[in-house]
């Protein structure tokens, strides 16, 4: 993200640590600080490797700009341990054996303990939100019930991506509004839980907690379209990913379910079931479907459709102008970002 939540991110880790101490010494907690980049007696990763704990440096951003919340930290906690552990059981169900540069948590220790160290990590993040519930009784309980809800939906986003990777792309319900639910509920509805959390905690006016998340939810799709974006047009130095990898891959992104509708479906749909892997120069004939159906300008301008409601959020709310400034700066490092990758050539 950018400079201005370091400080936030900084006291989350803080807190995260001290959670993971007071729950004791077995070595299931050993591999839970592994994967949230933490020095332990099994491993030490190296540093950066933590992610970027952004939802729990907004929740804590947000609660700050309206006066701050005593139950605030215990909240960021839940979020970013929440978040955490729905990605110890995504590697188990991608079979994907890295993150973040570094060996996943059943790649070393097996999927039995990467499903029950994920299930502890769940549990800590309600130890978290029973924290912040007993610190603050009234506004730290509702913020905590605001999360738990959020959390539920991210769960039903899950059961939406299992869904739509299980059906054939020529399906007829495999289609761009069903793409985009998914996504809301698996990716952006966590952005936006964060947001509205630090407002309801810090006691912000009623008619802004609606508009804290619609923001947040909107700079959550707006950085799940980017992924779309860059996925195709950039390459593994500015992302650090396989280039073409969601290709290679024949994920139902954007640009697949757009060239779908507005592209050669027949031509897109025969590579896109193919049994066999599809090659390299087969890869670069998906790409040019793409192109020819106007795939780029159109993930381009729907990234751009949720900068604009993210920014038209801002501008509503009840906050300093230096802090609604902040906010702002946070949405235009997102269209600054895609927009250097989305000159990138193919």
């Amino acid at each position: 993200m950018i400079q201005t939540l370091q400080k936030e991110k900084d006291l989350v880790d803080k807190k995260i640590r001290t959670l993971f101490e007071e729950a004791g010494d077995l070595p299931m907690y050993h591999m839970l600080r592994y994967f949230m980049g933490y020095s332990n007696d099994l491993k030490t990763p190296s540093e950066g490797k933590h992610g970027k704990r952004t939802r729990s440096a907004l929740l804590l951003l947000t609660a700050n700009m309206y006066g701050g919340a005593t139950s605030a930290l215990d909240l960021a906690a839940a979020i970013e341990l929440f978040h955490n552990f729905t990605l110890v059981h995504d590697d188990i169900v991608d079979n994907d054996e890295m993150r973040r540069g570094q060996e996943t948590v059943w790649k070393l220790w097996g999927v039995p303990h990467a499903i029950n160290s994920g299930d502890a990590q769940l549990l800590l993040t309600s130890r978290a939100l029973l924290n912040a519930a007993y610190t603050d009784s009234v506004h730290g309980t509702k913020a905590a019930q605001t999360l738990n809800n959020h959390f539920l939906e991210v769960c039903e986003g899950q059961y939406l991506d299992f869904e739509l990777t299980d059906k054939q792309v020529g399906d007829t319900s495999v289609t761009e509004e069903r793409y985009f639910e998914m996504i809301r509920k698996k990716t952006a509805v966590l952005v936006g839980a964060a947001t509205e959390a630090g407002g309801v905690a810090a006691e912000c006016p009623e008619e802004d907690v609606s508009v804290l998340y619609e923001y947040g939810e909107a700079l959550g799709m707006a950085y799940q379209v980017k992924d779309d974006l860059v996925s195709v047009w950039s390459n593994t130095e500015e992302t650090g990913k396989r280039a073409y990898g969601d290709v290679y891959e024949r994920k139902k992104t954007y640009p697949v379910l757009y060239t779908l509708e507005h592209g050669n479906r027949e031509q897109l749909i025969s590579l896109y079931t193919k049994k066999e892997e599809l090659s390299d120069s087969e890869v670069g004939e998906v790409v040019q479907l793409f192109e020819e159906a106007g795939a780029k300008d159109a993930t381009q301008r729907k990234l751009e459709e949720y900068v604009e409601q993210a920014k038209k959020c801002v501008t509503k709310l009840s906050i300093h102008d230096e802090d609604k400034e902040v906010l702002s700066s946070i949405v235009r490092k997102v269209v600054d970002t895609a927009g250097t990758l989305a000159k990138t050539a193919v």
